[in-house]
């Protein structure tokens, strides 16, 4: 027959069992959120931490020694007048990383559907999620969220509207980032 000690014991290692068991389930659950969740990848967080730790030591520098005051020059007092005006789509992040696309006067399409530009094959892109195209009153690149669930990032801020897309700008799509060159 089976004591009351014996009881108590087989009732609480049961217990600990079921914590245990809820616990390894939790782990799991939250190992697959985190392995499907768009992020950077390691490559891109080593160069922005490398960007910034020489930007930190550029400034750190420059406090230290006083720069000359000069006039203005032409060039600095209207730098859009010589910004390079892009040619190419670059992914720089992502499944497609190092895959580039010729700007030309089309509309390039982004999405998971066959009929876009840019195929990106990712669970968190819509199948037409953005597309980019030269302005027709600037004639500057724009980009336009086409009402995507998840959005479209560009330089870390979500847009809702058409927005203007500069040269070395990063867009986030999914997992993908791709800036224009």
């Amino acid at each position: 027959m089976i004591t009351e000690l014996t009881f108590a014991v087989l009732k609480y290692a049961f217990l600990i069992l079921l914590w245990l068991f809820v616990w390894f389930i939790t782990r799991s659950l939250y190992r697959d959120v985190a392995a499907f969740s768009p992020r950077k990848s390691r490559a891109r967080r080593r160069k922005e931490r490398e960007v910034r730790k020489s930007n930190d030591a550029l400034a750190v520098s420059a406090s230290a020694q006083p720069l000359p005051v000069s006039a203005p020059t032409p060039s600095a007092a209207a730098p859009s007048d010589t910004a390079p005006t892009p040619t190419l789509l670059v992914i720089i992040d992502g499944p497609l990383a190092g895959t580039s696309v010729p700007l030309n006067s089309s509309v390039i399409t982004l999405g998971r559907a066959a009929s876009n530009t840019v195929v990106l094959d990712d669970e968190f892109v819509s199948s037409h999620h953005a597309r980019v195209y030269p302005d027709p009153n600037t004639g500057v690149w724009a980009i336009e969220d086409l009402h995507s669930t998840n959005g479209t990032v560009v330089n870390q801020q979500r847009i809702s509207a058409p927005t203007i897309l500069g040269p070395r700008v990063p867009v986030r799509i999914g997992a993908t980032t791709f800036e224009l060159r």
